[in-house]
């Protein structure tokens, strides 16, 4: 299996080899999908278009078969929804969505064919080609169709419509007549047969009906042989002809099995699993915190976390913040001890009689060193006791929060005896059983009207299940539950434990400065109280033997880092503290403020309508008609027909012209990177739910546009919305870009309400006046670099720690100081421990660069402050550099403080001259062109 490379390790090579040219998304994909795509998914989506321009160039006429391994949260329902978009272009209207589990069918029916779900992920609606495009749930696919339609079924329902024909079922001779894109979640469950040895292949080829009760392994027996065989390749493998049938496989999970690792690796177009999820800044971290608490005092930990939590979103006005805690229980059935149920009457009966006593807990836990408590995981409860003392909290408010959240209301027990609940997947014995109802419930927990605070489970919720605020799993039973081998893996319990805590680590987005609302931002400031939504804790017992299986096979899975964290304590060196003629004692750092836009616009959408004005008019272009005379020696006779000067103003307002040709234009408008009308940034200014509700009359559509046309006298009676709806399509397109060009402009005139100041001298020494803590995974490149740095005179800081961008740049600077100083009378380098700040002069946005450089000159009264920010290839945009990504404005901003303060202008504080200068993002493979531009900047030779 070494010599076997995954598709997307060798496509880009495959495709260069054949001179084909690198893939981008097109825009009829991008325009009918409801959000934007992350860099993973457009990844994803490049790669596929990849490998679809390879096997056309080979003439491969083989069905199609991809798999797209991504972790849960990343996004796989919205690149399906892609992809369907893709095949329908392309000529397909047939889709089967099929998956392990019956309560994702529904969920992710919601998602791709109801355009009032909250997470419907299309555009409303869906325009290709010009034309409108319904998206139909269907039993049986019509005969003709020009429709997208999407049949939704479990493996175990669609086994058995190949073996049934019945009224209303799909079968297999009609599938086996049609072209078939299938899309196959959770695919990790559908290798049965790949597992099993080659003797008994055969006896997995289950060709009869499958009972009801039908155990989950002979279900998953009967995927390779039903989907792979008799749809997919149309039940003959050897045949030849081409095959347009398309297999598209998603998972979070490969299984670690050889042989359906060497199956899936030449057909693995993406991967990007949690640990890349995780590790990219877009999920929770993960927390473990095990104690010698009872079952009770570990319910009333998780408690005081959700009320602490809650307080915080109140406290920074986070709207509809609602956290919520899973309680695990051991056993399903109520004939054994620990079950779901009874773990719910004991929870109950903690909530219905709390009282200030049973906060005594929270004074056990008594001062000790910083790293010990980190350690232990006990540092979070910590802060909740000292918020408490610090803003004198009752305790009975606490307990108020308590009864009123986790009210019986606002829990939900996964183990109903309600005739309509079912398991989530057929066959399966005691098993939690949910109803319809409460499986909307558990896949909409972060509506503002869902009520749900707690979920009492065992096995419910461990695979598809979508969640972004639960914070708390509480583990309800003690010790191992089952255990691991002899040969190190991790035992079912701890397993399925692990997928659990993979549920609750999806991020809780919200807005906070200008900080990125769907990733983490105080991952360097973890005393921050915000830091608290940012973290996920897995409550347990302190059974030495189950905490250590639990974090090795985190760690194995990359899910926690494989060294524990270490506390850093960042300051200036002693000496050059107390030394006062120190440059950190002398100099002044330029730093300005983030203040109120003093030419915004002061008005909102109702005061902007009242002054909208919007005229434009139809290009005048003569018609030329030439009539040839061939018979005649003459001149050919050009006869010109003008425009009539005649002219009509009509007008309408914008939702009244044709949606189609709206939605084209506004694509057009927001190919611009910065684009306030890009649905995610339109969204966080007006608050809408898709971009369709931008042209509802509240908003948008009643802004009138005026088009001035020809007048024709065969048209008087037609209103001024027919008029329009007759103008050339492109000529439509035209006016209304122009319209959506001047609207942009006058949101940007109210929605930029602060700006950053110009730069003006503070004390130096106002930073590092106490130390900065930080923690920090432990890594040996770091310790290395720091314990020679604490040497340097040029590195004034006591520690260092840096991500390996920020390593290569202190490196690169590490060989070039001997050239500063040939050229500076000083030189020292401040590692910026987000204890200095600075903000874009456009929109005020906050900017801590990771370095500083001061700079003395020799011959005369000059320093030099040098801004210097390391960047990540993950930041980087399509050429492969920084300006047309979303770090771009950082580019844009260090440019402009050293067009204002680097060349003629000189700053002037206390008898010193200062020059500001920005440098270019640094990244190692771009490191030739911040050499050049330092070199430029700074009149020095490296």
């Amino acid at each position: 299996m070494a010599d076997i490379k995954a598709l997307y390790e060798t496509i880009k090579m495959d495709a260069f080899d054949l001179g084909l040219s690198k893939s981008k998304v097109p825009e009829f994909i991008t325009d009918n999908l409801r959000y934007e795509l992350f860099d993973w998914q457009r990844e994803a989506l490049e790669n596929f278009l990849t490998a679809e321009a390879i096997k056309e160039h080979k003439g491969d006429y083989a069905p199609t078969s991809l798999l797209f391994n991504l972790a849960t949260g990343t996004g796989k329902t919205l690149l399906m929804a892609a992809l369907i978009i893709y095949y329908y272009e392309k000529g397909y209207r047939n889709f089967i969505f099929f998956v392990n589990q019956n309560n994702i069918v529904g969920k992710t029916e919601d998602n791709l064919t109801d355009p009032d779900h909250n997470k419907y992920l299309f555009s409303n609606p869906i325009v290709i080609d010009k034309k409108t495009v319904n998206i139909k749930k269907v039993e049986t696919f019509s005969s003709d169709t020009d429709d997208i339609e999407i049949h939704f079924t479990s493996i175990h329902k669609l086994h058995n419509a190949v073996y049934q024909v019945k009224e209303n079922s799909v079968f297999l001779d009609d599938l086996q007549q049609r072209n078939i894109v299938m899309l196959a979640d959770e695919a990790h469950h559908l290798n049965s047969a790949t597992k099993a040895k080659e003797d008994v292949q055969t006896e997995l080829d289950i060709v009869t009906e499958l009972a009801d009760n039908a155990s989950e392994k002979d279900v998953e027996k009967s995927w390779e042989h039903t989907v792979n065989d008799l749809i997919l390749h149309k039940g003959d493998r050897n045949n030849s002809e081409e095959n347009k049938n398309v297999l598209l496989e998603f998972t979070a999970t490969v299984p670690s099995n050889k042989k359906v690792e060497e199956k899936y690796l030449p057909k693995t177009i993406i991967r990007f699993d949690l640990k890349d999820f995780l590790k990219a800044g877009y999920t929770k971290e993960i927390n473990l915190v095990s104690s010698s608490f009872n079952k009770k005092l570990r319910v009333l930990q998780a408690l005081i976390f959700n009320w602490y939590r809650y307080k915080m979103g109140v406290k920074h006005n986070l709207p509809n913040f609602k956290p919520v805690i899973l309680f695990r229980s051991k056993f399903v059935t109520s004939k054994r001890e620990e079950n779901v149920e009874s773990d719910y009457e004991f929870f109950r009966e903690i909530i219905d009689n709390l009282t200030i006593e049973d906060f005594k807990f929270l004074q056990t836990i008594e001062k000790i060193e910083a790293q010990e408590i980190y350690e232990v995981g006990q540092s979070r409860i910590v802060d909740i006791r000292n918020y408490i003392a610090d803003n004198d909290v009752s305790y009975n408010s606490v307990i108020s929060y308590l009864k009123d959240a986790f009210n019986p209301n606002n829990c939900i027990i996964t183990h109903s005896s309600d005739k309509t609940a079912k398991a989530i997947k057929s066959g399966m014995r005691d098993a939690d059983k949910t109803t319809p109802e409460q499986d909307k419930l558990l896949n909409s927990l972060e509506d503002k009207n869902n009520p749900i605070t707690a979920i009492f489970t065992c096995q419910r919720l461990t695979e598809g299940w979508d969640v972004l605020n639960l914070f708390d799993i509480v583990r309800m039973y003690e010790g191992q539950n089952t255990g691991g081998t002899n040969k190190g893996k991790a035992g079912g319990s701890t397993t399925s434990e692990v997928q659990l805590i993979g549920r609750g680590v999806r991020y809780y987005p919200f807005k906070y400065e200008e900080h990125i609302p769907i990733k983490r931002k105080f991952d360097k400031n973890l005393d921050h109280e915000l830091r608290v939504l940012e973290e996920f804790y897995f409550h347990s017992d302190k059974d030495e033997r189950y905490i250590a299986e639990l974090k090795k096979e985190l760690k194995r899975q990359e899910l926690l880092p494989g060294k524990e964290k270490q506390l850093k304590i960042f300051d200036i060196k002693p000496e050059i503290k107390k030394d006062k003629s120190s440059f950190y004692n002398t100099l002044n750092v330029y730093t300005n403020e983030k203040v109120a836009n003093p030419n915004r616009c002061k008005r909102d959408l109702e005061e902007l309508k009242k002054d909208w004005n919007f005229e434009d008019k139809l290009e005048e272009i003569a018609l030329n008609v030439t009539k040839l005379e061939f018979e005649k020696d003459t001149e050919d006779v050009t006869r010109y027909e003008t425009i009539q000067e005649k002219k009509r103003t009509i007008t309408l307002p914008l939702n009244k012209t044709p949606r189609n040709t709206r939605h084209k234009a506004l694509s057009v408008q927001t190919k611009r990177e910065k684009s306030i009308l890009r649905f995610n940034k339109l969204k966080e200014e007006i608050n809408i739910e898709c971009i369709e509700d931008a042209f509802k009359d509240e908003y948008f559509g009643s802004f009138n546009i005026s088009v001035v046309v020809p007048e024709n006298e065969n048209l008087k009676e037609v209103s001024d919305i027919e008029r329009f709806e007759l103008i050339e399509p492109k000529e439509q397109v035209r006016i209304l870009t122009n319209a959506f060009n001047k609207l942009e402009k006058e949101i940007e005139l109210i929605s930029n309400p602060h700006i950053g100041t110009e730069f003006k001298p503070v004390r130096l020494n106002n930073y590092y006046k106490i130390p900065k803590p930080i923690y920090v995974v432990k890594e040996p490149e770091s310790e290395t670099i720091e314990t020679r740095l604490k040497d340097k005179d040029w590195y004034p800081l006591t520690a260092f720690y840096g991500t390996s961008e920020e390593r290569e740049l202190v490196k690169f600077l590490e060989n070039k100081i001997a050239n500063f100083e040939d050229k500076f009378k000083e030189v020292n380098l401040l590692r910026n421990e987000e204890v200095y700040k600075i903000h874009d002069f456009k929109t005020g946005r906050g900017f801590m660069p990771d370095f500083i450089l001061f700079l003395k000159s020799e011959t005369v009264e000059l320093h030099y402050q040098v801004f210097i920010e390391p960047k990540g290839n993950q930041f980087k945009d399509a050429s492969n550099g920084y300006n047309d990504s979303a770090e771009g404005w950082k580019q844009e901003f260090l440019d402009h403080i050293s067009q204002k303060y680097s060349k003629d202008k000189i700053l002037t504080a206390e008898d010193k001259n200062y020059k500001l200068i920005g440098l270019p993002l640094y990244n190692k493979k771009l490191e030739k062109e911040f050499k050049e531009s330092t070199e430029k900047q700074l009149g020095v030779e490296l």
